[in-house]
C-alpha cells in the first residue's frame, strides 16, 4: 500500500485516472486518487460496503477527504493514505498533550525528568511506611557489619538489635528481600545471649517465615547457629502447621530438615500424628507412637483414619512433595497397616514418584513395598521411571537397597538385563569406584553369599521372593550368564582399574570365582600382565592420618570457620583474576575439610592387595577341583613370570608368599615349572632372612 502512495505522488501525470472508493463515512464515501490499475485495500473495502459498484459515493474527488470524517479521533488517521504518513505528529501531541501525558504542541517529552518524578513517587510512598526510617539505619549499618573485622561485629549487631526494638515493624522487615539478609546477618554474627533473643522474637513468625521467599533464610540460620534449646522450640512451633508445611515447595525442605536432624523422639511422633487427622492436629497423644496405635482402641475408627492418612499423602503426591523423611515415616507406616485390596490405589499413584523416595531408610522401604504390591503393568511403570536415575540410585546409601530388591524378586530375567543392567555397564568403573554401587555387582555375581552380606540384610531381601514365580536359583544363574561377558571384557580393558585398591580388588576376587573358563581365562591374564609388571603402584590413604572424633555443635568454632575458608576463596578469586573483589555473599559456606593424605605403594606390597591376591589364587583349588586340565589364575601367572620380575619379588617379603600360594593352590605341572623358574635364583632367596623366603625356600627343597 505505501509503495502504491508513493508511485502516486511521484508520477504525476494527465492520463486517464480511475476512481477508488473507501468506505461509506455517515452516509457519504470518500475517494482516493491512484494511478492505472494498481488496487489498494480501500478499494475493496468501498465495494463491500456499498454493496453495488455502481452507484458511487459522494464527494468523491473532495480534496482532504477523510474516510472516518465526523468520527472521534478521525483527525490521527488525516493523510494517511495520501502520501504524508501513517501519522500526523502535531496531531499526536495535541492529543496527548490534552490527556496531561505528553508535552504540548512543538515540545519533546523530557524523559529524564519524568523518570525522576516516578521516581520521587515511589519514596514518598515509601517513606510513608512506618518501617521506612528503620530500614533506611539499619542498611547503613549492615553495610558497615560486611566490611568490619569479627571483633567489631558483635557491637554492630547490638546497635542494630536496638534500632529494631524501637518499633514493632520486625514483621515486615523479616518478610522483605533487602532487609531479611540483615537478620540473617544478625543471627550469624550476635553474641549467643543476644542470638537467643533474637530468636525469641522471631518464634511466633516461624510458620509464616518457612513459607516466604526471603525469610525462610532467617529459619535455616537459626537452625545453624541457635542453642539446642531455640531448635526445640522452633520445631514445637510447627505444632498444628505440619501439613500446610509439608504441602509447600519451600517450607517442606525446612520441616524435612527439622524431622530428621532437630526433631528429638517424642517431637517426631507429634509431627507425624498430625498425618492422622483433625483431632490429632489440635492435641497430641503420647501413647499413639504409630499409625497403628491410633485406632487400637476403637477399632470403629480405623476406617476414618486411614482414610484421613490416604487424602494427606495423596494431596502431597499430586504436588510432587514426598522428598521429605516425614513424608516417607507416614507413607511406610500407611503400607504397612493398609489392606492389600486398598493399597493398589495408592501404589499407582505413588509409581512415577519412587525416585524420589529413595532418599531416606524409610522411604525406601516404603518403595520396595509398593513395587513388591504392584501389578506387572505398574512395575514396568516403575522400572521405566528409575532407568534414567539408575547411576544415583546405585550409587545412594538406601537406594541401591530398592534396586537389589528389584532384581531379586523379578521373574523376567532378560527384561532385567535390558532395563537394568545393560544401563549400568557403561558406568561400571563409577560403580565400584562406590561402596553402595559395589554391593549392587556383588548382588549381580554372588546373591545372598554371607562372605558379602550381613545375614539380616540377605533375609531382609528374600522377603520379596514370595512375590516371584520363578525358582530363586534358576533366576540368579540366568542373570549372571547374561552379565559375565560385559564384566569379564570390561577387567580386560582396564585391569589396573579392577586392582586399584583392595575393596575393588574383592569384588573382582569374587567375580573371577564365578566366571566361566572362557571368561576366567581372558579376565585372568590380563590381570597377571599388571601384577608381573615390576612398575605396578597404587595410591592409598596413609594409614593413621585419618580420625573419626565426634563433632560438637560450637557455634562460634563454625562461624570462625566458616568466614576463615569464606575469606581464603575470596583471595583466591582475587588473584585468579588480577584484581581486588568483594564477596559480601552471606549465603552458607562449606565448612573446612581437612585433606586426606595418600601415598604411593607398589601394587605387590600393599597389604590390602596381598589379601585379594590370595583370595584370587586360593580359589584356584576350586577350579581344579571340578576341571583337573583347567588354567588357573596361579598357572597363567607362572606363565608370565620372567627372571627379572622374581628376582625383583624376591626381595619382597609378601610377594614371596604370594608364590607360596600360588606353588600349593596349582597342579604339579605348575609347582614342576615355578620350580625351574626360580632355580637359577637360589643364591639369591637364601641370603634372604624374611619368613616369607625362608618358607618359599623349604618349599623349593635347592
Amino acid at each position: 500500500m505505501i509503495k502504491a502512495k508513493k508511485r502516486a505522488s511521484e508520477n504525476d501525470t494527465d492520463g486517464p485516472i480511475k476512481k477508488k472508493f473507501s468506505k461509506f463515512e455517515g452516509g457519504k464515501a470518500v475517494n482516493k486518487s491512484v494511478k492505472g490499475e494498481d488496487r489498494t485495500k480501500a478499494n475493496k473495502f468501498a465495494k463491500k460496503s456499498t454493496g453495488n459498484s455502481k452507484f458511487p459515493p459522494k464527494n468523491v474527488g473532495k480534496p482532504g477527504a477523510n474516510k472516518f470524517s465526523g468520527k472521534p479521533g478521525a483527525n490521527k488517521f488525516v493523510g494517511k493514505f495520501n502520501g504524508s504518513g501513517k501519522f500526523d505528529k502535531n496531531d499526536k501531541g495535541k492529543k496527548l498533550g490534552e490527556k496531561g501525558s505528553g508535552p504540548a504542541d512543538g515540545e519533546k517529552t523530557d524523559w529524564r525528568k519524568f523518570k525522576q518524578e516516578k521516581k520521587e513517587l515511589k519514596l514518598k510512598r515509601k517513606q510513608a511506611k512506618d518501617s521506612y526510617q528503620v530500614s533506611v539505619e539499619a542498611k547503613q549499618i549492615y553495610e558497615k557489619l560486611k566490611c568490619r573485622r569479627t571483633e567489631k561485629k558483635s557491637e554492630l549487631v547490638e546497635k542494630l538489635y536496638n534500632i529494631l526494638n524501637r518499633g514493632d515493624v520486625i514483621k515486615k522487615l523479616i518478610m522483605a528481600h533487602d532487609t531479611a539478609r540483615i537478620i540473617q546477618c544478625m543471627l550469624k554474627h550476635s553474641s549467643p545471649s543476644l542470638r537467643d533473643q533474637l530468636s525469641e522474637k522471631l518464634l511466633p513468625l516461624v510458620v509464616e517465615m518457612c513459607v516466604s521467599k526471603y525469610s525462610h533464610f532467617c529459619v535455616l540460620r537459626m537452625f545453624k547457629y541457635g542453642s539446642p534449646t531455640i531448635k526445640s522450640k522452633i520445631v514445637d512451633s510447627f505444632m498444628g502447621n505440619v501439613i500446610r508445611l509439608a504441602g509447600h515447595n519451600i517450607s517442606s525442605k525446612i520441616l524435612d530438615h527439622a524431622y530428621h536432624t532437630v526433631a528429638n523422639t517424642k517431637q517426631r511422633i507429634y509431627l507425624r500424628q498430625e498425618f492422622y487427622g483433625e483431632l490429632y492436629r489440635q492435641s497430641k497423644d503420647d501413647n499413639v507412637k504409630t499409625l497403628a496405635d491410633a485406632y487400637k482402641d476403637a477399632i470403629d475408627m480405623k476406617l476414618s483414619i486411614l482414610s484421613a492418612v490416604k487424602s494427606n499423602i495423596d494431596h502431597l503426591a499430586n504436588k510432587q512433595l514426598v522428598d521429605n523423611s516425614l513424608v516417607h515415616a507416614v507413607i511406610l507406616e500407611y503400607l504397612t497397616v493398609c489392606a492389600d485390596d486398598k493399597i493398589e490405589e495408592t501404589v499407582s499413584s505413588f509409581a512415577p514418584l519412587i525416585p524420589l523416595m529413595l532418599t531416606t531408610k524409610d522411604g525406601t522401604q516404603a518403595a520396595i513395598i509398593c513395587f513388591y504390591k504392584s501389578t506387572p503393568k505398574n512395575r514396568r511403570a516403575i522400572i521405566k521411571t528409575i532407568k534414567d536415575h539408575l547411576i544415583k540410585i546405585s550409587t545412594h546409601e538406601h537406594g541401591h537397597i530398592f534396586l537389589i530388591a528389584l532384581v531379586n524378586c523379578l521373574d523376567d530375567t532378560k527384561a532385567t538385563k535390558k532395563a537394568i543392567y545393560d544401563n549400568l555397564n557403561p558406568e561400571l568403573k563409577t560403580l565400584m569406584e562406590n561402596q553402595w554401587g559395589r554391593r549392587v555387582i556383588e548382588w549381580f555375581v554372588v546373591p545372598a553369599d554371607t562372605n558379602c552380606f550381613h545375614p539380616s540384610f540377605i533375609t531382609s531381601i528374600n522377603d520379596g521372593l514370595q512375590y516371584g514365580k520363578k525358582d530363586t536359583d534358576v533366576r540368579r544363574k540366568e542373570i549372571f550368564e547374561q552379565i559375565e561377558e560385559p564384566l569379564s571384557t570390561a577387567i580386560s580393558e582396564d585391569p589396573k582399574f579392577w586392582l586399584s585398591n583392595r575393596h575393588i580388588g574383592l569384588v573382582t576376587a569374587e567375580i573371577l570365582k564365578k566366571l566361566s573358563q572362557e571368561h576366567f581365562e581372558k579376565a585372568s591374564r590380563a590381570l597377571a600382565d599388571v601384577i608381573v609388571d615390576t612398575t605396578w603402584t597404587v595410591t592409598i590413604e596413609e594409614e593413621g592420618k585419618t580420625k573419626t572424633t565426634k563433632s560438637t555443635h560450637d557455634v562460634e568454632k563454625i562461624i570462625a570457620e566458616a568466614t576463615k575458608v569464606k575469606k581464603q576463596k575470596r583471595l583466591a578469586a582475587a588473584a585468579d583474576a588480577d584484581e581486588p573483589q568483594n564477596d559480601s555473599s552471606d549465603d552458607e559456606v562449606e565448612e573446612a575439610k581437612e585433606p586426606i593424605a595418600v601415598v604411593t605403594a607398589r601394587g605387590i606390597e600393599e597389604s590390602g592387595l596381598h589379601i585379594v591376591l590370595k583370595k584370587i589364587i586360593k580359589n584356584d583349588k576350586e577350579r581344579l577341583s571340578t576341571n583337573e586340565s583347567a588354567e588357573t589364575f596361579g598357572s597363567i601367572l607362572v606363565q608370565k613370570l620372567n627372571s627379572d620380575t622374581l628376582r625383583d619379588w624376591l626381595n619382597v617379603n609378601r610377594a614371596c608368599f604370594i608364590l607360596l600360594n600360588v606353588f600349593e593352590q596349582n597342579t604339579e605341572a605348575v609347582k614342576s615349572a615355578l620350580k625351574e623358574l626360580l632355580k637359577p635364583l637360589s643364591e639369591v632367596l637364601k641370603k634372604e632372612k624374611c619368613t616369607g623366603q625362608k618358607l618359599l625356600l623349604n618349599k623349593m627343597e635347592f
